[in-house]
């Protein structure tokens, strides 16, 4: 990896990083359309993919500015020209970070009205990323007096800036309503359905005085017994020798 001693040099690391960036976006982005189920959303997300695939190619205008290898007419840009893949030399963590972070998090057992919550928190992430390189490179250019690499950087930044406003707007007309919404009423389905609550009924219902009917039922349940013991208690009384023998009075 050569030195970066330079702005120039610095600017170029920058440019390539977010193509590395955008490339991947463009993979994940479907994921996030196929996830999401509230419709302005996914018409949302699904404008952004067209916008990212433009602002990817927008990279390979600046680097034909910057005076780089033009790319081969095969691959996808000059990133993919001059390295082996196709994201470039400089593969982009952050946002490899951002998007498995977001993935793990779609793979949670939610609420259709929670994920859709969760992938605009997840996407303002990738957005905020992204407006910070894509304003420091601008920057970057500026400085260099690289006037045309400026406005295409701040085209994008604008673009970039337009994504993140339409998704708050998003969340905070419908979006995260439907989701408490939605946990309001889970927290009260869940209430119903507490183990506790349950345990506490049928103790109660146990301990209740019994019915008439369960009282002449098991009335009738002891009469046998009742019975065995009168005839018990006949047959002692009848087998039991009499007292025959009178006492004698001795006269004096």
């Amino acid at each position: 990896m050569p030195t970066i001693d330079t702005l120039h040099e610095l600017l170029k690391h920058e440019l390539k990083d977010l193509y590395s960036a955008e490339t991947q976006l463009i993979e994940a982005l479907p994921k996030m359309v196929d996830a999401a189920t509230n419709g302005n959303l996914r018409n949302a997300l699904d404008k952004h993919l067209e916008v990212t695939k433009t602002q990817k190619e927008r990279l390979d205008k600046i680097q034909q500015l910057l005076g780089e290898e033009k790319a081969a007419p095969e691959k996808k840009g000059f990133f993919a020209n001059l390295f082996r893949s196709n994201e470039g030399e400089e593969h982009c963590k952050a946002m490899e970070g951002l998007i498995k972070e977001g993935n793990s998090l779609l793979g949670e057992d939610m609420a259709p009205e929670v994920t859709d919550a969760a992938i605009i928190a997840a996407a303002q992430k990738i957005e905020h990323y992204e407006i910070s390189s894509y304003g420091t490179a601008r920057a970057y250019a500026l400085q260099l007096n690289l006037n045309d690499v400026a406005k295409l950087l701040e085209t994008t930044l604008n673009e970039e800036y337009d994504a993140d406003i339409s998704l708050t707007e998003l969340a905070l007309s419908n979006v995260n309503l439907a989701a408490e919404t939605e946990e309001q009423s889970f927290a009260k389905s869940a209430k119903k359905a507490n183990p506790k609550t349950v345990a506490k009924t049928a103790k109660k219902a146990n301990t209740k005085a019994p019915s008439k009917a369960v009282k002449k039922a098991a009335a009738k349940k002891s009469l046998p017994k009742k019975a065995a013991l009168k005839k018990v208690k006949a047959a002692v009384k009848k087998s039991s020798p009499k007292k025959s023998v009178k006492r004698k009075t001795v006269k004096r």
